[in-house]
């Protein structure tokens, strides 16, 4: 079994991903931000926990550190931070925008450094959580996709640079899943039905069914794998939907 770190573990699609990973038997140390959140889900799964800010290198150092130290090792690490902003260029300060790139593209950086320093000797997996936004043109997601078109980037070139150290990189770039911070687009009537008729399976994603797909893509089983960015979208991000 494995040790994992999984940075956002108490939103949606991170604390699915906890669950899944404490399941199958692996050691998990989770950073977030909120201590009452992290408390519970420890409680809850048995994991570690470490308080991290994604603006803050020092606290995602530390968070990794305290992993290897625990652990032993750092097999995997996951990124699940993340925000939405859904705004026009025009409309975005410059404090959003920050933000913005912070919570997405500068934690996956801060936790990929600090991983690789953990990972080079022994190898591993990194994986990135990146948005369908990011290549399929959708308005009002500038900022957003700014930073998920970012986080793809560093994903491929981190599988590049760390390839021949047995370190594999990938991202996972979801379309529209059903979680506290997207409850604006999904729980009303209208915008439900708006949302899920942009992907032609015509529903919107679950948080366990991303979660699934960031597991495998930790395990050896996909040790196959690296410097990819996998849709799982319900064919937002390659398909026209039937009108």
């Amino acid at each position: 079994m494995g040790a994992y770190v999984v940075l956002g573990g108490t939103g949606a699609v991170g604390s699915a991903l906890v669950g899944q990973l404490i399941d199958a038997g692996n050691r998990v140390m989770v950073g977030a931000r909120d201590p009452e959140k992290l408390c519970s889900l420890a409680e809850r799964w048995g994991c570690e926990r470490s308080e991290v800010r994604a603006d803050d290198s020092q606290s995602v150092d530390a968070c990794v550190e305290s992993a290897n130290e625990k652990f032993g090792q750092v097999d995997g690490v996951v990124n699940c931070m993340g925000s939405v902003l859904l705004k026009p260029a025009h409309l975005v300060s410059d404090e959003q925008w920050h933000e913005t790139l912070a919570a997405n593209l500068s934690s996956s950086f801060y936790l990929a450094r600090a991983a690789a320093k953990q990972m080079r000797g022994r190898g591993g997996s990194m994986v990135f959580v990146s948005s369908a936004a990011a290549r399929h043109g959708i308005a009002n997601h500038e900022a957003i996709a700014a930073a998920k078109a970012g986080v793809e980037g560093l994903a491929i070139s981190l599988a590049a640079t760390y390839a021949s150290r047995g370190i594999r990189v990938n991202a996972v770039a979801p379309g529209l899943v059903k979680s506290q911070m997207t409850r604006s687009l999904w729980e009303p009537a209208a915008s439900a039905k708006a949302s899920a008729a942009m992907h032609p399976l015509g529903r919107l994603g679950e948080p366990s069914e991303v979660a699934e797909l960031i597991a495998w893509l930790l395990q050896p089983t996909a040790g196959w794998v690296t410097g990819q960015v996998i849709g799982i979208d319900g064919g937002l991000g390659s398909l026209t939907p039937r009108r």
